[in-house]
């Protein structure tokens, strides 16, 4: 019984460690892509448009399963709305890289997993491209 309970306490805590990590790689990534962490309104960014805190594009919001999408609301307008609102553009981003964290064969941390995947798409881990994205990243992370 008394290593059962070890065993709760610590996984709660590797658990509470795990989300500190990630919501302060979130925090990194929004003010990587929005200049401090605010709702940027969208526009043309490199080869479509980006909106809001993590500049989501419409295809992103499509592949994370268009979270907060209201009956009868199309994904334009859901994408829109949910990309310049923190808490489901978090949920868009949570769901995207659970989608495509299996493309990343390499072990890199969890943090350096989710920007590449949020900056290069599905196979942002193997795109040498998004090394200066990670690179600023990680500097904002404190190396995680």
């Amino acid at each position: 019984m008394k290593a059962l309970i070890k065993a709760i306490i610590f996984s709660s805590f590797f658990v509470s460690i795990k989300t500190a990590d990630e919501q302060t790689c979130l925090d990194c990534i929004c003010k990587h892509e929005s200049f401090g962490c605010t709702p940027r309104p969208c526009a043309w960014d490199d080869d479509a448009v980006s909106c809001g805190y993590f500049q989501i594009k419409h295809v992103y919001y499509l592949d994370c399963g268009t979270p907060g999408l209201r009956s009868g609301e199309n994904t334009e307008d859901g994408w829109k709305r949910c990309a310049l609102d923190y808490s489901c553009s978090v949920q868009c981003i949570r769901a995207y890289i659970n989608r495509y964290a299996g493309q990343c064969n390499k072990p890199i941390s969890a943090c350096e997993r989710m920007s590449r995947l949020h900056n290069g798409g599905p196979n942002g881990c193997s795109l040498a491209r998004t090394d200066v994205y990670w690179n600023a990243v990680k500097r904002c992370a404190g190396g995680k």
